[in-house]
C-alpha cells in the first residue's frame, strides 16, 4: 500500500505491469481512481499470453520457457489476486447452502472444509468464502459457511516438493538482468507451489483445523479423509479443481464440489486498493519478477527465506530518487504501528 499511494501522489495513476521480457510484456493495467477503488484492464488475456509463451519457446531453451506460468494457471493467478472469480459460483453457493452452516447450538455436527492439493496456492478459502475473516462475497463475517478446516497429511506431501534455479544465466540471456536475482528460488510453476505450501502452513495455525492422515493420491487421500470421519463426529466437505476426485470422493460417502475455473477472464474490472495490493503479491510470485512505472517488483530473490514466505513480503527495486523517500516514510509508519 505504501507503494500504490507514493505512485498515486506522484501522478502515476496509470500504472502498467510488465513482465520484464520483451516477448511477454505487459499484462494489466491499473488506473487508481481515488483512494479506495482501482479499475484494472486485462491487456493479455489467457490467449494472448498462451501465444507469446508459445514464441518464447521456438526461440529459448525449456529451462527460460517453463519459468513462465502456463495459461491455465495466469487465469488462476488474477482469480487469486481478487480480480475475478471461479467458473461455477452459483453451484458453489448451492452446495454449501444444503451442506454448511451448521447450528452448533441446535446440535449439529460441525462441518469442516477440506481442499484438494490442485486448490491450494490460489487463495480458495477466501475466494470461495470458506474463512472466517469474511470474504468478498458480502456474507456475514461472523458466520463462515463451515465451521474449520480439516488438512490432509496427503495433500501437504504432495506440495511439498522443490525445484530451484541453481543457474540463472539463460533467463537473465532472455528476459533480462532482473533475473539475475533468482538463483537458489523457486522455479517455474513451483513458485505457486510454494504459495500452496504456506497457505496449507497458514491454515495449519488456525485454531479450527483438524488433520486427516494418509498417503499420496486421491484414493488415499479420500481414504484418510473417510476415516477422520469415522473418528470424529464432523462432516467433511470436500472441494477440487479434479472431476475424478469428486466423484470417487462422492462415492465413498463424502460430499464433494468441484471448482471450475473459467477458460479466460473478463477484460476489464473494479476494485479496492487493497485487492491491487494482492494481485501485484501473486503476480510477482508467480511470475518471479513484475515491471511496474518507476519500480521492479521481485517476488522471489536470493535471500528470500521461510519468514518472508510467511508474511508475504516482496522485495522492491525503485528506480526512481522521488518514489524512494515516500515509500520507506510511509512503511515506516506501517511497519511501526504493526508492531505495536
Amino acid at each position: 500500500m505504501p507503494l500504490l499511494n507514493g505512485l498515486y501522489d506522484l501522478g502515476e495513476t496509470r500504472i502498467s505491469v510488465s513482465h520484464p521480457s520483451a516477448e511477454i510484456g505487459e499484462l494489466l493495467e491499473i488506473t487508481l481512481d481515488d483512494t479506495t477503488t482501482a479499475a484494472v484492464t486485462v491487456t493479455t488475456d489467457r490467449y494472448d499470453y498462451g501465444d507469446k509463451r508459445d514464441e518464447v519457446k521456438q526461440t529459448y531453451s525449456d529451462t527460460v520457457h517453463e519459468d513462465l506460468p502456463n495459461p491455465q494457471t495466469y487465469v488462476r493467478t488474477l482469480i487469486a489476486g481478487g480480480l475475478f472469480d471461479v467458473a461455477n459460483r452459483d453451484d458453489i453457493e448451492q452446495f454449501l447452502r444444503y451442506h454448511g452452516f451448521p447450528d452448533l447450538e441446535a446440535g449439529h455436527d460441525p462441518v469442516m472444509a477440506g481442499l484438494d492439493t490442485n486448490l491450494f496456492g490460489y487463495r480458495m478459502p477466501t475466494v470461495l468464502g470458506l474463512s472466517s475473516d469474511g470474504t468478498r462475497r458480502g456474507r456475514d463475517k461472523n458466520r463462515p459457511p463451515v465451521t474449520g478446516f480439516v488438512l490432509s497429511s496427503g495433500v501437504k506431501s504432495e506440495l511439498d516438493w522443490h525445484y530451484k534455479h541453481y543457474d540463472t544465466r539463460e533467463l537473465t540471456q532472455a528476459f533480462g538482468d532482473e533475473f539475475e536475482r533468482l538463483d537458489n528460488q523457486p522455479a517455474g510453476k513451483n513458485r505457486s507451489g510454494f504459495l500452496g505450501l504456506y497457505e496449507f502452513r497458514e491454515l495449519m495455525s488456525h485454531r479450527q483445523t483438524d488433520f486427516a492422515y494418509s498417503e499420496t493420491g486421491d484414493a488415499d487421500i479420500i481414504h484418510g479423509y473417510n476415516e477422520y470421519m469415522d473418528d470424529h463426529r464432523k462432516e467433511v466437505l470436500l472441494f477440487s479443481n479434479d472431476t475424478g476426485f469428486v466423484e470417487q470422493a462422492i462415492d465413498s460417502g463424502i460430499k464433494a464440489q468441484k471448482v471450475a475455473f473459467p477458460p479466460n477472464v473478463p477484460a476489464e474490472t473494479t476494485v479496492a486498493w487493497e485487492t491491487v495490493c494482492d494481485l501485484l503479491y501473486v503476480l510477482a510470485v508467480v511470475f518471479g519478477v513484475i515491471v511496474l512505472p518507476k519500480v521492479t517488483l521481485y517476488g522471489v530473490w536470493n535471500g528470500k527465506d521461510g519468514s518472508h514466505w510467511k508474511s508475504d513480503t516482496l522485495a522492491l527495486d525503485i528506480r526512481s530518487p522521488k518514489l524512494a523517500p515516500r515509500v520507506e516514510r510511509d512503511h515506516q509508519i506501517v511497519t511501526s504501528y504493526a508492531d505495536r
